[in-house]
């Protein structure tokens, strides 16, 4: 009979995987650079019900969370100098900065430079490091939990700018030069 891996050795593998899957957002975003490219900028920057936003803003607050809220929370947690956590507020990030105005191929390059920096640190850590652990609210989250935290966050994301995707037609080839008539 087998013997069965250890719990540490599970939790590597955890680790790896939960580190491989944060990675697809640098596929994912390159994957979908043609598409966007095809996309009238009124697609792009237009935000098509009062309290939605658009596609750029989407990527504009995935790199600004990356880059000032993920990995500079993520160091602390690691170096255990922070026993208490912020969670990335989409929203505020979302409008801390013009991303509308922003040319696309650089945010697209953005976001994929900050989650390689993130992901460059994750893959650098021992393994002890992801048994951390720091409060986010009324909640005790170690690595793991945190790093699926923002995994979650990129599904809800990339699940928002494939509908929008889909509902401009560029993957039928028809997204238009303006917006359709209602």
């Amino acid at each position: 009979m087998p013997e069965r891996p250890s719990i540490r050795s599970e939790r590597q593998h955890l680790a790896v995987r939960l580190v491989d899957q944060l990675a697809y957002l640098i596929d994912e975003v390159e994957a979908q650079r043609p598409l966007l490219r095809r996309l009238p900028a009124w697609v792009l920057e237009g935000r098509p019900f009062a309290g939605t936003w658009s596609i750029k803003e989407m990527y504009g607050a995935l790199a600004a969370a990356d880059e000032r809220v993920h990995l500079p929370v993520l160091r602390r947690l690691v170096a255990g100098e922070e026993p208490s956590c912020a969670e990335a507020d989409l929203t505020a990030l979302q409008a801390c900065e013009p991303w509308n105005t922003l040319p696309l191929e650089a945010l697209l390059d953005r976001v994929q430079a900050a989650r390689r920096a993130l992901v460059a640190f994750l893959r650098a850590l021992p393994p002890e490091a992801w048994e951390r652990t720091a409060r986010f609210g009324a909640t005790q989250r170690d690595l793991y939990a945190c790093v699926h935290a923002i995994i979650l966050q990129d599904t809800d994301c990339l699940r928002e700018v494939g509908y929008r995707l889909h509902e401009s037609g560029v993957y039928q080839g028809q997204a238009s030069a303006a917006p359709h008539e209602a």
